[in-house]
């Protein structure tokens, strides 16, 4: 990863993070789908070192449905929420099928998926009762409840492939949407914008980061990049 990629896409984030309450809808296009595009250059430009090229394929595969969901939730109204929530869920399921091709299978691994069902069976049944009992609402509980299958799943293969640049980007991802649907459905949550928009960034380039095993900044030299994703 070049320094001027990286550094792009810590200022562009900035940006956005700091420009959350002013009030210009093209300011916030721009600036919120502007780093998921560096992102998604720095996954196509990445060298996938000891990941295969099918992982990497995945994994860019995600980013783009990702920044369409991006796109989606942009836009205001409980259509365009669905939209970008099915769109961030097949980007999850494309982060699934790419964490399956690298599976390891630990003990640890397996016994992690414990807290983690408890923790979507916990979170579904909380938005069930809210959703449930709002007519205008209702239809979006199916969607929801896919979502945090889906986005539990994909956290938990992550752990299974012992790549742990995808553990933190998979965990970063559960924070963003949980704290992203509770502060819609359940109450406000404080600095909401902020928190969830820096974990979504940073998961989204630990996932980007996976593919070579690396964050650090190296110079162009011709050499593939280090490989300690493991």
């Amino acid at each position: 990863m070049s320094r001027w990629l990286l550094g792009l896409i810590v200022m562009t984030g900035l940006i956005h993070l700091a420009t959350l309450s002013v009030n210009s809808e093209p300011l916030h296009w721009v600036f919120k789908l502007l780093p998921m595009t560096l992102i998604i250059t720095l996954a196509v430009t990445s060298h996938p070192g000891r990941t295969s090229r099918v992982y990497k394929g995945l994994v860019v595969t995600g980013l783009i449905f990702s920044i369409g969901g991006d796109a989606f939730l942009l836009m205001s109204g409980d259509k365009w929420f669905t939209l970008g929530l099915a769109s961030f869920l097949a980007g999850h399921l494309f982060y699934t099928a790419a964490m399956l091709t690298r599976l390891r299978g630990s003990l640890l691994g397996w016994l992690a998926g414990i807290p983690i069902v408890v923790y979507c069976i916990w979170m579904a049944n909380k938005f069930h009762t809210i959703l449930i009992a709002d007519d205008s609402k209702s239809g979006l509980w199916l969607p929801v409840l896919c979502y945090i299958i889906v986005i539990g799943l994909m956290f938990w293969t992550a752990i299974l492939s012992g790549n742990r640049y995808a553990v933190i980007g998979a965990l970063l991802f559960v924070i963003s949407d949980s704290v992203l649907a509770w502060n819609k459905f359940v109450e406000a949550v404080p600095s909401a914008g902020l928190l969830i928009m820096s974990t979504y960034f940073a998961a989204q380039l630990f996932l980007a980061g996976s593919i070579s095993g690396s964050l650090k900044i190296w110079r162009t030299t011709g050499q593939a990049p280090p490989l300690n994703a493991h």
